[in-house]
Parts: structure tokens; sequence; C-alpha cells
């Protein structure tokens, strides 16, 4: 079946991710140093970008998987860009866990899902739990992490290892989040177009995995080690990215809408 994947908007996305390219070494490197920043800080924020190169990792092996199951043309050569996309990001997150030399830990939960939406068995399943729900959280945190970013202030006494992860951070997190906003906005084309031609079983089976996926993925964004940690109001972050992921849910024609937090 090879409905779905092309059109004009499959070529601008095309033509973005041409366009958008960038390079790691293009980024302040070697004026970073947060060896004397307080080890708790350091592990914590270690731990935190550890699970993001896994869901990198898992983005990278997701591209590869669709590309290898669509036919040639269009959209196969928008994934050969997100496989580049997807290396840079594994190897920034991987970059950036170096810098903390503290060794961060790939939590179970995280493993679960990632493992979950890698062995995804159809196309529109794979889709949507990498380029939406799992792309989507991406997206929505580097953007939080941006606002955070910028509400420090230079001009009071802040430390000069705080200063030099600032700028590398507010360097690197608007073109990741450039990289991610193309790759969701391919899972919703493709979807939009796939998803109508599902029959009732096929269309069930996506209601129910992202019901499955997005509370677990909301699982990881409630960890207050993870987030409240690095210093983002875990709340206010879960709230935002909940009505992005139910925005993007219904979208593609599902119905499925993710709860909200429940008060403690």
């Amino acid at each position: 079946m090879t409905h779905g994947w092309a059109g004009p908007s499959l070529e601008r996305l095309c033509e973005l991710a041409r366009r958008d390219q960038w390079r790691l070494e293009d980024l302040g490197w070697s004026t970073v140093d947060v060896s004397a920043l307080p080890e708790s800080f350091r592990q914590t924020a270690a731990e935190a970008f550890v699970q993001l190169q896994c869901g990198e990792q898992t983005a990278l092996f997701a591209a590869t998987r669709l590309r290898e199951w669509l036919p040639e043309g269009s959209a196969r050569a928008f994934l050969v860009t997100q496989q580049t996309d997807e290396a840079r990001h594994v190897a920034f997150f991987e970059r950036v866990v170096g810098l903390f030399g503290c060794e961060g830990r790939v939590r179970p939960s995280v493993a679960r899902l990632m493992r979950e939406v890698r062995e995804a068995d159809t196309p529109e399943a794979l889709l949507l739990g990498m380029q939406v729900l799992i792309e989507g959280v991406a997206h929505s945190l580097f953007q939080e992490a941006v606002r955070l970013v910028e509400t420090l202030d230079d001009g009071e006494g802040l430390d000069s290892s705080i200063r030099a992860l600032k700028t590398l951070v507010a360097e690197a997190l608007p073109r990741l989040a450039r990289d991610e906003s193309r790759h969701i906005a391919f899972g919703l084309h493709s979807l939009r177009q796939r998803i109508p031609r599902l029959d009732g079983a096929a269309r069930l089976r996506l209601e129910e995995k992202v019901a499955l996926w997005g509370e677990w993925l909301l699982e990881q964004v409630r960890d207050p080690d993870l987030i409240v940690g690095i210093g983002m109001d875990g709340g206010a972050v879960c709230e935002r990215l909940l009505e992005d992921l139910n925005l993007r849910i219904a979208q593609v024609g599902l119905h499925t809408r993710l709860a909200p937090l429940k008060a403690a």
C-alpha cells in the first residue's frame, strides 16, 4: 500500500530538512567546563540527558525501519534526512552527558516504552509511537528547556560554568526542536493519509496503543528526579505536554485522549 506518502506538503518538508541541517562542531563546546558544579546536579542532569539520548537512539532505529517499509519517493527521501538528524541528536546527547562526568542509567520504564515502539508491527503504529508521541515529547521538552535557560540572568553573578552551559544549550536546543518539528509534521502528514484507510480492528489497536504508550510517556515526565531536579516545574510541563499530545492525536483522527494529572 503506497498511499499517503507523497504530495506538496511532503516535498516542502524535504526541502526544509535539506536547508536546516546543522553541525555539532558549530556549537561552543570548548567553553563548557562543568566539572566544578555539585556532583548531585551533574548526576541528575546526566540522568535526564541519558533518557533523551535513549529516545534519540530509538528514533534513529525507527527512521531506518520506516525507510525500509516505504516505497521509493519523497517519504524515503525525507527519512534519509531524518536518519542524519537522529544520528546527530544521539551524538549531541552523548557529548553532553560526557560533559557532566557522571554515568547516567536508562530507566527500566523508559527502556520498556522504547522497546515497545521499536517493535511496532505496522508502519502506522511506528509512526504514531515515534513521530507523534516520543518526538512530540522531545520537542516539548526542548522548548521548555529553552524557556528555562532564558530565565537565567547573566547579570546576576551567574557561575561561569552555568553561563557556558547556558550558552551551549541556548544554541543547540532550538535547532533540536526545529528538527523534531519536521519529524512530527511527517508523522502527522502520513497518519492523516493512512488512518482513514484502516479497518475497524486496526484502528482499535492504534487507539489502544496510543492510550498505553501515552500513559507511559507521561509517567516519565511526572518523574520529579528528571524534571524538577533540573529546575523545571514538573506540573506545568506535564500539563502543557498533555495538551500538545492530545492535539496531535486529534489531528491524525484518533479518538483517544490522554488523561490529565490527578491531584495528589
